[in-house]
């Protein structure tokens, strides 16, 4: 059974025309800024800070992404013209299913194998970072509603 409380899922900050006070909408309930705790303004900062890290890594894949699909396509352009034979396991390169003797690649391949590789790397490394941003947003989210149940 799960008893954890839902944590907000959207928040809005806006400047109340003809208000003096700064607003925040949470899950459709409007709260004054100044109305708010410490610790709670502290949440909605911290939120923030998430917020903008998890963007900023989503951009960061994306091209990473755009960047592998170029590589893949280069060398898609430019493989070997014949595959290595069945029983052959040393220096074989696999692609698609298909295992190419690596002596037959030429520099141009095996430069965007490695630019592949390392893509994969930094996609990995960004996936991560980005379900810690998430994981840390989350806390903070449920920090927040806390704070303003009281």
């Amino acid at each position: 059974m799960n008893t954890q409380q839902p944590v907000p899922s959207t928040y809005n900050i806006k400047q109340t025309k003809g208000k003096p006070m700064a607003t925040i909408t949470i899950d459709d309930k409007e709260y004054n800024l100044e109305d708010l705790s410490e610790n709670a303004r502290a949440q909605i900062g911290s939120m923030r800070v998430a917020d903008q890290e998890i963007a900023s890594l989503q951009s960061k894949m994306a091209l990473a992404q755009t960047a592998r699909n170029a590589y893949a396509r280069q060398l898609a352009a430019s493989l070997p013209e014949k595959e290595a034979t069945a029983n052959k396991k040393k220096d074989v390169i696999t692609i698609d299913g298909k295992k190419y003797n690596a002596a037959d690649f030429t520099d141009n391949a095996k430069q965007q194998i490695a630019m592949l590789r390392r893509c994969d790397q930094k996609l990995a490394t960004l996936q991560a970072e980005n379900a810690i941003a998430q994981t840390a947003r989350n806390a903070y989210a449920a920090a927040l509603k806390a704070a303003l149940a009281g």
